[in-house]
């Protein structure tokens, strides 16, 4: 059996993942024009009436629930060699695992995350489901209109319903989210197994880490609190998450709304809102994020630059990152969209009097425009015109062709493909470019939404705002936060930056005499 065609009206483009059971597909529905996720039962599977069964109940479980924090069921079918498949919807954005590939989203960020990934398992208990399986793949992420994302929980493979949960029950789960009754044979796990997968993904987004498994036959190890690793987070924090994980289930929440509830209380004075405090378009504010933590897209993406600069799993090239996500990635990862600029007008752009960006210092005239507008994408301090022409002088010396393969990074702002993905105009909406394709119309307007984004993280550091944000770019927020400014390894690379600041400040009330 080989790679469908179609799935009933569905034309069938790519394969997007596989496990053990099932592939999942790229299709496009014609008739609707929109892209869609076709899961088709692997074909060494299909003459097993017990695991087409399997199947097509998770097919129908997800179709009953119909929350827009879940995988949505559109159609179910067979294709004409008997396998059968279900049409969902497609996460452009990838998954939670591959956001916290790189590391854990800001504090904030990460508590309205598990806010609701606790609201979606609200919504299969509430219809008497248990899910079984919490972990971040399983946590997917979609684009939503006006450049913001959502979260939506998938895999409904050996979930089990209520009315079915005192049969037997074998071992089932992933290590390190699992609770200890799913351990083991004929544990009976009930909603409180999935609280603990609840506190374990919590635990995740906190600190980068799960919180450990234990093995079949052996306590459940008693995990560290968050705040351990990450000492901002509070403790009324650290006690719900640890209470999520308790081994004995009893001491436990109740169930996933009791969890849910307990953080509503206490984040109630953290900010859970990403934007909060930028300037950002409204269509921006409506969503999630300027760009992805993304992580990961991603995915911090760049710098956050995917491992090495971790770009994210999510961050780019000389802003490498990776996400994103996913990551945004990644934790997870397109920038505003076309046109909401961050308040740049036109006009301003355009800066024909040099009152933004120095006339007479060698900026190519062909990338003004692109890099007024990168360098005054939201009110961020040390972000100008100047800094993003200084940081194209430090990485390619505002070559648009630099190819450096052994790095992964290509064009005038060294981006790495699967990084750039996240942050170019229109975000995961547009395919990952070639890095022939990386053009400074992509390049230069990705890195404001870049430094925008990540570097919120850096405020109230010591040392020069922009030295900070030209350090960031090159390795993380994380890394830049940790060393209190920029790094030693990164020292020359920023002073090389800060020659060139002040060669493109421009004169007069705006720069120096």
């Amino acid at each position: 059996m080989g790679t469908p065609g179609a799935a009933g009206r569905h034309r069938i483009d790519r394969l997007l993942g596989s496990g053990g059971f099932a592939s999942v597909w790229l299709g496009h529905d014609a008739e609707l024009d929109s892209p869609v996720a076709v899961k088709i039962l692997a074909d060494h599977w299909a003459l097993r009436e017990d695991v087409r069964e399997r199947f097509v109940r998770e097919a129908r479980l997800l179709r009953q629930v119909d929350s827009h924090l879940l995988v949505q069921v559109f159609d179910i079918g067979e294709l004409d060699d008997g396998r059968p498949y279900f049409v969902m919807t497609y996460a452009d954005r990838g998954n939670l695992e591959e956001r916290l590939a790189a590391e854990p989203p800001p504090l904030n960020e990460a508590l309205r995350l598990a806010r609701e990934i606790t609201e979606g398992v609200r919504a299969l208990h509430e219809r008497g489901i248990v899910h079984r399986d919490l972990k971040p793949s399983n946590v997917l992420i979609r684009s939503v209109p006006g450049g913001g994302e959502r979260i939506m929980l998938s895999d409904l493979g050996i979930a089990r319903t209520e009315d079915h949960l005192s049969s037997l029950t074998l071992p089932a789960g992933s290590p390190g989210y699992m609770a200890p009754e799913q351990a083991r044979i004929d544990g009976a796990p009930d909603r409180r197994s999935d609280v603990y997968g609840l506190g374990a993904l919590t635990y995740h987004l906190l600190t980068g880490e799960p919180p450990g498994a234990s093995r079949p036959g052996e306590p459940a190890a008693v995990p560290a609190p968050p705040s351990r690793a990450r000492p901002e987070v509070p403790p009324s924090v650290d006690e719900a998450v640890l209470r999520a994980l308790e081994a004995d289930r009893d001491r436990r929440w109740p169930s996933a709304a009791a969890f849910g509830a307990a953080l509503d209380r206490i984040t109630s004075k953290v900010d859970t809102d990403p934007l909060a405090g930028a300037r950002t378009p409204p269509r921006a504010r409506e969503g999630r994020r300027p760009g992805r933590w993304l992580r990961s897209p991603g995915l911090g993406l760049k710098g956050h630059r995917l491992a090495g600069r971790l770009r994210v799993p999510i961050l780019a090239g000389g802003a490498a990152v990776t996400v994103m996500v996913a990551a945004g990635g990644a934790f997870l990862l397109a920038g505003p969209p076309d046109g909401a600029d961050g308040g740049t007008s036109a006009a301003r752009v355009a800066d024909p009097d040099g009152r933004l960006l120095r006339t007479d210092a060698g900026i190519p005239p062909r990338y003004r425009s692109l890099i007024i507008k990168a360098g005054s994408w939201c009110d961020l301090d040390g972000l100008s015109p100047a800094l993003i022409a200084a940081m194209l002088a430090a990485e390619s010396g505002f070559d648009p062709h630099l190819r450096d393969p052994a790095k992964d990074e290509y064009g005038i702002a060294r981006w790495t493909p699967n990084v750039l993905v996240h942050w170019q105009p229109g975000g995961l909406d547009h395919p990952e470019p070639r890095p022939d394709q990386i053009t400074p119309e992509l390049s230069i307007p990705a890195m404001g939404r870049f430094l925008c984004y990540w570097g919120k993280d850096l405020k109230d550091l010591p040392g020069d705002p922009a030295l900070n944000l030209a350090a960031m770019y090159r390795t993380s927020s994380r890394t830049v936060r940790k060393a209190g400014g920029v790094p030693e390894e990164y020292r020359a690379h920023a002073e090389k930056v800060r020659k060139y600041i002040e060669t493109y400040k421009p004169a007069g009330p705006a720069g120096p005499a």
